[in-house]
């Protein structure tokens, strides 16, 4: 007797084995049935693309807090300040030269 996650599995495999079938071969039905088949694919393309999108999400969650998230929580714990924001103030006084038109002309 087989266990019946091998009878669902046996069941779903089949079933889309048969519908791959039916589609590769759509030329050799008459046009309602074609017609059927495009109607059964163009309703498969919407459920697949809202399934993608839910995997997109899912594995861009996944990615963030396990990647950056926990990058930012070992700079913390280390003390890193990587933008610098307890130091004293980074402003240094320009040494300017005198306008002229040349200078004014070339600014950067």
């Amino acid at each position: 007797m087989l266990s019946v996650k091998l009878r669902i599995s046996i069941t779903v495999a089949s079933t889309a084995a048969a519908l791959s079938l039916l589609v590769w071969k759509r030329a050799l039905f008459p046009a309602p049935v074609a017609r059927a088949l495009a109607a059964l694919r163009d309703g498969w393309l919407r459920v697949a693309r809202v399934i993608g999108h839910a995997q997109t999400v899912a594995i861009l969650f996944v990615c963030y807090f396990t990647g950056i998230a926990l990058a930012a929580l070992f700079s913390r714990c280390m003390r890193h300040d990587h933008l610098r924001l307890n130091e004293p103030g980074r402003w240094h006084p320009r040494n300017r030269k005198p306008d002229t038109i040349e200078t004014l002309m070339r600014q950067f």
